[in-house]
């Protein structure tokens, strides 16, 4: 497989591995009674999708390779946006995912972003996905938010994943369905893209804890990006944190002026410049200086 058939095969997974349960069918109508077997086909999609898009992710993770849909179908690239038109790749395991939707890199400072919104079809499953992979290039962060919607339900789920130096991956996830939190997920040490249904039925469980307010979260990296989705709420890049795997306020006060946030890197930084674009603090100016506050570099 190419290197950017791996990368759109990714994306296809991406949208289906994620979850925990077997295969399924999708409609517009969806029910209020959650499916394993969607789950699972959206976890073992997910999985051999992250694996195949991460080879590429090891250099500068940006997209600008050859585009060329492997097993027919076409690629407009337009800007930052690429469009999915019945764009089909076949995995080594001889299973067909065929997209149809978009797909966009962005990068702001060391934030490089990649979202998608597509219709996918996987033998004759079809479900539409919608979801975002965040790398904080400067600290080698990632996280991840992904929704699938199927007959039985909408499914999302968010968290992040490490990869190891053998080639497997570390992968922590929480999972909504419908918007309700309904199970918790850890792989260890996990061929992400050789996922099995035991596999993925034995690595995800109900979750008892008691729901978060804001998102549950493993690190402070996704409660920045939660931050950073709302500029109209008390949630900002510099003020939140990863708490008892809930995302919340910080509970000291800053040091620092009104017109900056405290910080401890500088990619925390690079967002909060990122929050506003009519001030002077940009992503390529701004660093956390040696006093724990955003400023601009001398």
């Amino acid at each position: 497989m190419s290197l950017f058939s791996k990368i759109i095969f990714i994306v296809f997974l991406v949208c289906s591995t994620l979850q925990c349960g077997g295969s399924s069918g999708s409609s517009t109508t969806t029910s209020s009674e959650p499916s394993d077997a969607d789950l699972a086909l959206f976890i073992k999609w997910s999985g051999a999708a992250w694996e195949a898009v991460n080879d590429f992710m090891d250099s500068d993770k940006t997209l600008s390779l050859p585009i060329t849909c492997p097993g027919g179908g076409t690629m407009t690239e337009s800007g930052s946006s690429i469009a999915l038109n019945d764009c089909i790749v076949t995995s080594n395991s001889a299973v067909t995912y065929l997209g149809r939707g978009t797909y966009t890199v962005t990068e702001s400072g060391s934030l490089v972003t990649h979202e998608w919104d597509q219709d996918l079809i996987i033998d004759d499953e079809t479900f539409s996905t919608t979801g975002s992979i965040s790398f904080d290039t400067l600290d080698d962060l990632i996280a991840f938010d992904f929704s699938a919607t199927f007959s039985s339900g909408v499914y999302r789920i968010t968290g992040v994943v490490t990869n190891n130096s053998d080639g497997t991956s570390d992968l922590t996830l929480s999972i909504l369905h419908d918007g309700e939190v309904w199970q918790d997920g850890t792989f260890d040490n996990a061929d992400l893209s050789a996922l099995t249904d035991s596999e993925v039925d034995s690595a995800c469980s109900d979750n008892d804890d008691a729901a978060c307010s804001t998102l549950e979260c493993s690190n402070d990296f996704q409660c920045q990006l939660f931050a950073d989705d709302d500029p109209d709420d008390e949630f900002t890049t510099g003020n939140t944190e990863c708490a008892s795997g809930c995302c919340a306020l910080v509970a000291e006060e800053s040091d620092c002026d009104d017109t900056t946030i405290s910080c401890t890197t500088d990619f925390q930084c690079q967002l909060f410049a990122d929050d506003d674009t009519t001030d002077e603090f940009e992503t390529d100016n701004v660093e956390c200086a040696d006093d724990g506050c955003c400023a601009l570099i001398e």
